[in-house]
């Protein structure tokens, strides 16, 4: 109805759709979160997820330009707008889904199943398109997937993503952008305990420096954050670095 785009009845068919889906998405949020996958290894995560979608009533590409990538598209009557939805599910190294994409991922396809069931009911012309989006975290998944034309056509992509807060409440507010810099340290290796005198600590100038940007995070404002951390190669306890990282 285009002289009415507030539609309460369609708000509320598409939270019963939802609510009468609570313990199934439940479930497949556990498994998810059971099975953490690391960027571009989200197989299980993958195989869940198109399942689940082939079961609701959607059309299901498996490995999606990318492996562990995937799409999922319903489309009701002729015309209308296309809504494109995010499911991200990779986590993160060491601990897991603390970031949260196992919700990501049930979030964006019980919105999905909820504006599926509304365009049936009512009768509204259009479609809606899911995409499985691999490698948020650092492998530029969703970058990946817009190169290759996975986007195209899509009026507007919608995607949630968990905070703290109270229960059943909605943020809008902007993220922080990203910018990853990297350092190399060179020096001359020597053994720790005969000559050290003669090598150059690699790693000493990466943890002075290290330390420098630890002591200005006092003075950065609110909406700065500075991470950091090191590597190198050919590292030992009794050989002086000649080599370190600062990512």
């Amino acid at each position: 109805d285009k002289g009415n785009i507030y539609r309460p009845d369609v708000l509320d068919a598409m939270e019963k759709t939802v609510d009468g889906l609570s313990e199934e998405l439940r479930a497949l949020s556990i498994d998810i979160h059971d099975h953490p996958e690391l960027r571009f290894e989200e197989k299980h995560a993958h195989d869940v997820l198109t399942s689940f979608m082939s079961a609701h009533g959607f059309s299901v590409t498996p490995h999606f330009h990318l492996d562990t990538a995937w799409s999922a598209t319903y489309t009701h009557g002729s015309g209308g707008r296309t809504i494109g939805i995010n499911s991200e599910m990779d986590a993160l190294p060491g601990v897991g889904h603390a970031c949260g994409h196992n919700l990501i991922a049930i979030a964006g396809v019980a919105v999905a199943c909820a504006i599926k069931d509304a365009m049936e009911k009512f009768d509204i012309a259009g479609k809606v398109h899911v995409l499985g989006t691999p490698a948020e975290e650092g492998g530029g998944g969703k970058h990946i997937l817009l190169n290759a034309g996975a986007y195209e056509g899509m009026d507007a992509v919608l995607m949630c993503h968990p905070a703290p807060g109270p229960i059943a409440s909605v943020s809008l507010s902007s993220s922080l952008a990203n910018q990853a810099v990297w350092v190399d340290y060179k020096g001359h290796t020597a053994h720790a305990a005969l000559s050290p005198w003669e090598g150059q600590n690699a790693l000493d100038a990466a943890f002075m420096a290290y330390t420098s940007v630890s002591v200005l995070r006092q003075q950065l404002k609110p909406t700065v954050r500075v991470h950091g951390v090191f590597s190198g190669q050919d590292w030992t306890a009794n050989i002086i670095p000649d080599n370190a990282r600062m990512s």
